[in-house]
């Protein structure tokens, strides 16, 4: 303990005196008493640090991650982002390529290693595995992957297929991607990817799609039967493949991609195999024709290094990219005559109405946040698909002051959205059943049909349960909000997001309720609660799947 201590003299007498080298507290020593005042003292001594005789002996603090915020040198930052750079440039890699999850696991992995080898000789060439032992190792995360679904898969007793077809345009091979979606017993929404399998039928026959679709889901034991849903594009062998047994809903997101398609693209379109529509879009799809043009122009050119904004084209298979290349054109307008050496691109560039090309952005901007609103894979959509096509509809109004451009596309947009965008029972059943959207507000005329879905949905399902032989699993029990315990003064402020302008504002509780539908009754008349808005995303929404959870 002497090493911690040192005795006190006083005119070279030693006293019964000793003081602590680390926090200078003076203690009473006798001979008597010996050292155990001391270790009394040392053990408790704050500023008295036990050093373990191994350096790099594991704390049990290590196993267990900190809250705290570690203050992290700059110079060690600088490092690990000159190393990054390196990689991305040296490697020819996507800046993203840093920034997923399975990256940032792979970085963690590395960290924990290093700290077993305190001995900078070891080189990370030493630890690092080599491509074949890599792939290797994918297959069988595959294949432990794929079985861990197909056990999930056994108890799952309604789901979502979601079928994409499509070509590569280089080599001409046929793909199918095939997409699983469905709810837990927590309500909670999960997705899974299939695969994106090789299209090896026969012919592109829906009855040989059907089958190739059908044998991929059986390898998960899986099968499509009346209960269960598919989402497809509304191309015509989507439509036939998946007529029968089963309950197809066309994807919204690919139909107005395809809308917008054609009033840019294109000048007629077959309304059936006999009738031919015209588009009548002249004035746009010229101004889009000029502007794709240029871009392509300057993209191959490489002149746009001294540009504030990357000019970006767009993929066919997914058209609101242009929308983003049309936005990002007009931004650099100004800047791109100095770009334009050819004399033909000059000559595309003046005939380009800056004015027009505005007023079309302006007019694009709703069709792109639903778009972008209506992609989304980790939370219901079905819900905003009624009250989307319904404010896109209003958007599409003619006014006295729109340009002859922006008529022409207000009318074709308008015309297509009200005769070709159909709404089913699933899409009515899912608006009235979101907490904000029941009273329809934003769509009048669906309010009706939605209620007569809802009730005989109610009824079947009371069928369902009665039925002894029934098949269908029996489905939670839920319990519907009452209005007599709903702050009634909730008011649902406006912003910027379509859906939140399409939420209902008020609520009319005089209806008289009425049996055998009275919980529906009940729910149709409750006001909005304001603790289930503590659960919403940023866009204003509600997180339906947990609102019925709280209500199971």
């Amino acid at each position: 303990m002497w090493e911690y201590f040192h005795k006190i003299f006083v005119n070279n007498v030693q006293e019964q005196f000793v003081s602590c080298d680390k926090c200078k507290t003076i203690l009473a020593f006798t001979l008597i008493n010996g050292t155990n005042n001391m270790k009394t003292h040392f053990n408790c001594c704050s500023n008295t640090k036990i050093e373990s005789s191994d350096p790099n002996q594991t704390k049990v603090h290590d196993f267990y991650p900190t809250s705290q915020i570690i203050d992290v040198p700059r110079k060690i930052k600088l490092a690990i982002a000159k190393a990054y750079a390196e990689f991305s440039a040296l490697d020819g890699r996507a800046f993203e390529t840093m920034k997923g999850d399975g990256f940032d696991n792979v970085a963690q992995v590395l960290f924990e290693a290093g700290s077993y080898f305190p001995d900078s000789s070891i080189q990370v060439q030493h630890i690092l595995p080599h491509p074949t032992t890599i792939s290797r190792g994918v297959m069988q995360i595959y294949e432990h992957s794929k079985q861990q679904l197909i056990q999930i898969c056994k108890d799952i007793k309604s789901f979502c297929v979601v079928v994409d077809s499509w070509s590569e345009k280089y080599t001409g091979i046929n793909y199918c991607d095939i997409g699983l979606r469905f709810t837990d017993e927590n309500f909670k929404l999960l997705s899974f990817i299939l695969g994106c399998y090789v299209y090896d039928a026969p012919n592109h026959a829906a009855v040989h799609f059907r089958e190739f679709v059908d044998s991929k889901l059986q390898e998960y034991n899986s099968q499509l039967d009346s209960s269960k849903f598919v989402v497809s594009d509304n191309e015509p062998k989507m439509l036939a493949a998946f007529r029968d047994n089963c309950q197809r809903i066309g994807c919204s997101d690919h139909y107005l991609n395809k809308q917008l398609q054609h009033a840019f693209e294109s000048s007629e379109i077959h309304l059936n195999k006999n009738i031919l529509e015209n588009v009548n879009c002249t004035a746009a799809q010229n101004i889009f024709s000029l502007v794709k043009n240029i871009v392509v122009d300057i993209r191959r050119s490489h002149r746009q290094q001294q540009q504030s904004m990357k000019l970006q084209v767009y993929s066919e298979t997914r058209f609101n990219g242009a929308l983003t290349m049309l936005d990002i054109f007009r931004k650099a307008f100004y800047e791109l005559s100095a770009l334009l050496t050819n004399t033909k691109s000059m000559d595309s560039f003046n005939l380009i109405d800056k004015k027009s090309l505005d007023d079309i952005c302006c007019f694009l901007q709703p069709f792109d946040e639903v778009i972008q609103s209506l992609s989304e894979d980790h939370r219901p959509t079905l819900h905003k698909v009624i009250p989307y096509r319904q404010c896109l509809i209003n958007k599409c109004e003619i006014n006295e002051e729109d340009s002859t451009v922006i008529a022409e596309l207000q009318a074709f947009l308008v015309r297509r959205m009200k005769t070709a965008w159909l709404i089913t029972n699933e899409h009515r059943l899912a608006t009235i059943l979101h907490h904000k959207l029941k009273n329809f507000e934003c769509c009048h005329g669906e309010k009706e049909n939605a209620i007569s879905a809802l009730k005989s949905a109610f009824d079947q399902h009371k069928v369902n349960i009665l039925s002894p032989s029934s098949c269908v699993s029996k489905p939670h029990q839920v319990t519907l909000p009452s209005s007599s315990n709903i702050n009634k003064d909730v008011v649902v402020s406006k912003s910027k997001s379509l859906l939140v302008q399409c939420f209902d504002m008020q609520v009319d509780s005089t209806m008289e309720i009425v049996n055998p539908h009275q919980e529906i009754d009940v729910y149709l008349n409750s006001e909005f609660c304001c603790n289930h808005d503590g659960n919403g995303f940023e866009d204003g929404d509600i997180d339906i799947l947990s609102y019925w959870r709280e209500k199971q």
